[in-house]
């Protein structure tokens, strides 16, 4: 009888609404009378209340959402039935009706009603969604606690204001538990505005009133769930309006650019000052408040959060993310290995590829930055892969494959890693891959025709050199570039001999450089007595082997009779290794066999084996 008055209590008549209100009270005596009888028979009430809520009379769904919304009010975990999270995805109870099934059922029956047809049923629904909001975040306050008069608590011993204060504070874990596992999973994806709203509204609430050890056992998938939601709520006119700018734009002969990173900036703002990024951040600070073991849970979810991201939004927030978390709780980042079952060298390599596939340069931006800060953690193995897999993009990025997004994208992922995670440096591996590989890509790479990739590229020699530290003593004025000169020989060979013309050029402007810093020449005298006389002929001879190996490349390229644009360069660079080495050919060319350039006391040796110059004179003497 009770859920039956309530409900016509609540009737869309406003005439039978007022006499049925009229009897309740004088059946009940109103006020506090009421609120005893419907709490001692509650959970039946609210049983038959939640049945009805889905019946198919539309009068009978708003009398008893409004039911439902009156009876709620201020009530505890133990009034709705108590236990524990017993409940699986769907919200079936397994070991009978439980405070955690009633909890499901009000808000699945709020969404319900919120999304009704007929709009009497909508407007109930509203205000039992408020009603439920209420609860809920009153069920996962731990301070909130069971009702207890001020009286009562006076007397409490204190082993028994402890007791109460451990219930609460595993009620409320049940309670943000099971709201939080269903909000971000059903909540976050209703097809209804209004519904959507009410449940990050709820969400909000209950991450600013619940403790960290409360959010603990979801806090990893919340955080997931937040990041997915970024562009799951983000309108998709601004999306199309952006897509649009650019191709108008570029339709205008100009790259598109402008418009298009206004616009994504402006996206970036709107949800990085959104519901959403407020409710990510409060939990992000929790992050370093829980255990290590609920940390690393988080890490996986961060790399399913960035493949599976539809939208820059999402990416990015993702990138903030794992920055900030970074910063905060390194320790979580600390897996065993550095194969692809380590989930940071997942996420690792999951951001690098996001960035090169990024069109916005301020998403993109996030990335890189995201991606030194992850490296300083990473293990080493894997940055020096990741750093030798950019190097190889960068160069496969030119030529019939021309791709100035991707090699501005792997320019920077290494400036990230050399600027940002420098203690990497130290430790080349067995292949010693940053003298040998990184840094000779770098200093070619300066040349590039970009004016920002050859930036890039020109802070990754800089600091690169400086972090990997020069070999020996610096008594001939030695520099990095002396150094590593084997190795940059073989990157300006396979610059000259690659199938695209701005290689080439860069590889001829960087030797026109070493020509004039006196690197490739014959080795200046010592300027102090400490310098070993038997170390010059060895430099000598290395510097030589260079000059020679270039220079016979430079002439093949010279020969052939094709002509491109550029090739001037090799002409110049081939004539200034000459110069070079012109004066000191023939004092030199007892020391060392390949020396570059070599006189003959034979003048004669110009023309030796060609029959055009003898057969004339012989033409002649006849």
């Amino acid at each position: 009888l009770i859920p039956r008055l309530l409900r016509a209590c609540n009737d869309p008549n406003k005439q039978t609404r007022e006499q049925m209100n009229n009897l309740w009270t004088a059946l009940t005596g109103g006020g506090a009378e009421s609120r005893a009888l419907i709490s001692q028979h509650f959970l039946t009430t609210m049983d038959i209340l939640t049945e009805e809520a889905g019946s198919k009379l539309w009068r009978a769904r708003v009398g008893a959402c409004g039911a439902l919304a009156d009876i709620i009010v201020g009530r505890s975990w133990g009034e709705l039935g108590g236990g524990g999270i017993d409940i699986d995805d769907e919200g079936t109870g397994m070991k009978g009706v439980t405070a955690s099934i009633r909890l499901l059922r009000l808000w699945r029956i709020t969404m319900r009603a919120l999304d009704d047809v007929r709009t009497p049923v909508r407007e109930r629904g509203d205000t039992l969604g408020r009603g439920v909001r209420a609860l809920t975040i009153r069920l996962c306050d731990p301070k909130a606690g069971e009702n207890t008069k001020e009286e009562e608590e006076v007397y409490l011993s204190n082993a028994e204001r402890k007791r109460r204060e451990k219930e609460n504070d595993i009620n409320s874990e049940y309670a943000a538990t099971v709201s939080l596992g269903w909000l971000v999973k059903y909540g976050l994806n209703q097809p209804c505005a209004e519904a959507t709203g009410i449940c990050i509204s709820c969400l909000l609430g209950i991450v600013d009133v619940s403790k960290p050890t409360t959010l603990q056992p979801v806090l990893a998938e919340l955080i997931g769930s937040l990041l997915m939601a970024m562009s799951g709520l983000e309108p998709s006119a601004l999306n199309y309006l952006q897509v649009r700018a650019a191709g108008n734009e570029s339709s205008q002969g100009t790259n598109g650019a402008n418009g298009y990173d206004r616009l994504e900036r402006l996206r970036i703002q709107l949800a990085s000052s959104g519901p959403i990024a407020e409710a990510l951040n409060k939990c992000l600070d929790m992050v370093k408040f829980v255990e290590l073991d609920a940390q690393k849970k988080l890490i996986p979810e961060l790399d399913s959060a960035l493949r599976k991201g539809a939208g820059f939004a999402t990416r990015a927030s993702t990138a903030d993310a794992v920055t900030t978390l970074c910063n905060t709780c390194p320790a979580a980042f600390k897996f065993p290995g550095s194969s692809n079952t380590n989930p940071t060298v997942r996420l690792l390599r999951a951001i690098y590829f996001a960035s090169e596939k990024e069109r916005g340069a301020t998403a993109k931006d996030k990335m890189t930055h995201a991606l030194g800060s992850i490296s300083m953690i990473a293990p080493a193995k894997a940055v020096r892969i990741l750093a030798v897999k950019a190097c190889e993009r960068y160069c496969e990025a030119s030529g019939s494959n021309n791709n100035p997004s991707l090699r501005r994208a792997a320019a920077a992922t290494v400036r990230a890693i050399v600027v940002r995670a420098s203690n990497h440096l130290k430790d080349g591996g067995p292949k010693d891959v940053w003298r040998k590989e990184v840094l000779p890509i770098a200093f070619l790479g300066r040349k590039d025709d970009d004016a920002k990739v050859a930036a890039l590229w020109n802070d990754v020699w800089d600091e690169g050199g400086t972090a990997v530290g020069l070999s020996g003593e610096d008594t001939f004025g030695v520099m990095l570039q002396e150094q590593l000169l084997p190795y940059l020989a073989n990157a300006m060979l396979s610059a000259l001999r690659s199938p695209s013309w701005s290689n080439r050029r860069e590889a001829c402007a960087v030797i026109i450089e070493l020509v004039e810093a006196n690197i490739l020449s014959p080795a200046p005298r010592s300027t102090s007595g400490t310098q070993k006389i038997a170390e010059e002929p060895e430099r000598f001879k290395q510097r030589a082997k260079v000059s020679s190996i270039l220079l016979n490349e430079c002439l093949k390229i010279i020969r052939r009779s094709r002509i491109w644009e550029g090739k001037g360069d090799v002409c110049s660079a081939a004539s200034q290794i000459s110069a070079k080495w012109t004066g000191v050919a023939e004092s030199h060319s007892n020391a060392c066999s390949c020396a570059p350039i070599v006189f003959r006391a034979d003048v004669e040796s110009l023309f030796e084996g060609d029959k055009w110059f003898k057969g004339v004179e012989q033409s002649h003497t006849d």
